[in-house]
């Protein structure tokens, strides 16, 4: 009898220590997005802000953001550098290596993807030469001396 009582007891404390764990406690929001939910969307919807992903750095979101003070946007000075950190983390164009191609992908690339694209993709050598040939018939601004410079860029710092 004692020890079907101990089993009970273990077995109980194991389930409880389970339904626990299971339980999680949601993240805390990031203090920039608090910050632009509460300031920015008086003006603006999220998708004025979001529109923008991959093509500012972070030098551009504080300047929107420094713009948007002097229009009138309520914004302590505490909270300038967390809501631009969030902006540039979460919407903020993706800082490519430097390198001969770098200039060659920014404006003739980021016009039309975002760059974060490029830099997860990890393809052979080959594979970014049929895709710059395919980006070229579809009107990609790259003339025919640039496409080794890119490619080799491409292979060099996305490649497999």
């Amino acid at each position: 009898m004692t020890r079907t009582i101990l089993i009970l007891f273990f077995a109980t404390i194991f389930s409880v220590a389970l339904a626990s764990a299971a339980i999680q406690t949601p993240a805390a929001p990031d203090p920039g997005q608090v910050i632009l939910n509460r300031a920015c969307t008086v003006c603006h919807t999220l998708g004025e802000v979001t529109k923008f992903k991959g093509y500012w750095g972070r030098d551009q979101w504080a300047d929107v953001v420094r713009t948007m003070r002097a229009d009138g946007a309520q914004l302590q000075d505490s909270e300038v550098t967390p809501l631009v950190d969030y902006l540039f983390k979460t919407f903020g164009r993706v800082e490519l290596p430097e390198g001969d191609g770098r200039k060659i992908l920014e404006t003739s690339c980021a016009g039309c993807h975002d760059l974060s694209v490029v830099t997860k993709a990890r393809q052979s050598r080959s594979a970014w030469q049929d895709l710059v040939g395919r980006m070229i018939g579809m009107g990609a601004k790259v003339d025919e001396a640039q496409v080794p410079t890119l490619v080799d860029y491409l292979d060099k710092n996305f490649g497999s």
